[in-house]
């Protein structure tokens, strides 16, 4: 097994990287007003471990506390699937929509958050790193200070029905070569295709051969993502994929508007309060 510093290091690449995307533009249609707001919560690590608490690490008692300043103040979540037959016709949201999201498939999301998420009737998304996932499996470890899910587990999750699982890449959360999965400057179109269509598949492949329920959801690591980016990943059977472009996400309903949703990193050290309130600020 790696030592812990490779590890944490393996895993910090997602933790250090600010949100690299393509500009936000809002899409014609509706009056605000006449959108339906969905706003989304971005959490990675749970940890009660002090020394590690920062930007992308919040503790267990934070988490609950968001969790039930959600409920006090009427939200509730959706799964991925509702969202996207929402868009299709097929489902009527609640008065306030939300999703929350787990990020790198962490051991704390199935041992922390899930516990929690079903204590407040609420369900939530983990995006997995496939080649981090493997590693577990061939090397268990479960050290919760960094350990992440190996495949049995993130099987098992998947089949709770509490968190669904997502695509965050098979290998490509990294920052070099590539920026997450991101085209390279000078890349060949058919290169990168050939690239991202690989990855893509061999995480499918893995979902596949350990049993885990998936949907057709991405999460860009590192938020990092280009106009090529989702067209691929619309033409290999994804209907929605997260990036981290800190808004409110005001949807019509139509389908194409759920491949750069929108969401809101949760740092430690915040209140609930205030942490939520930019939900409204930048609704």
């Amino acid at each position: 097994m790696l030592c812990a510093a490779v590890l944490l290091s393996i895993a910090c690449l997602g933790l250090t990287a600010r949100a690299l995307t393509v500009p936000d533009t809002a899409p014609e249609g509706p009056e605000d007003d006449e959108r339906v707001r969905l706003p989304i919560v971005m959490y990675h690590h749970i940890s009660d471990t002090k020394s590690i608490w920062g930007k992308y690490v919040v503790s267990a008692e934070e988490f609950e506390r968001d969790l039930r300043w959600l409920r006090e103040h009427g939200y509730e979540t959706v799964r991925v699937q509702d969202l996207i037959a929402w868009s299709e016709g097929r489902f009527t949201l609640p008065e306030k929509p939300c999703i929350i999201t787990l990020d790198d498939g962490y051991e704390s999301t199935g041992v922390c958050a899930a516990p929690l998420l079903e204590k407040y009737g609420f369900t939530g998304v983990v995006a997995v790193i496939g080649a981090v996932a493997q590693q577990y499996s061939d090397q268990p470890d479960h050290n919760l200070r960094y350990s992440h899910m190996s495949w049995e587990a993130v099987a098992e999750l998947s089949h709770r029905g509490v968190l669904e699982v997502q695509y965050h890449s098979w290998d490509m959360h990294t920052l070099s070569p590539r920026q997450g999965c991101n085209k390279m400057k000078g890349e060949a179109e058919s290169s990168y295709r050939t690239a991202l269509e690989k990855d893509l598949g061999q995480f499918a492949d893995a979902c596949a051969a350990y049993g885990v329920k998936t949907v057709p959801s991405v999460a860009y690591p590192f938020g990092a993502y280009c106009a090529l980016t989702r067209e691929i990943v619309a033409a290999n059977g994804f209907r929605a994929a997260f990036t981290c472009t800190e808004r409110v996400n005001l949807l019509t309903g139509a389908p194409e508007e759920l491949l750069e949703l929108g969401r809101f990193n949760r740092p430690h050290g915040v209140s609930s309060a205030a942490f939520f309130g930019k939900w409204e600020e930048k609704g």
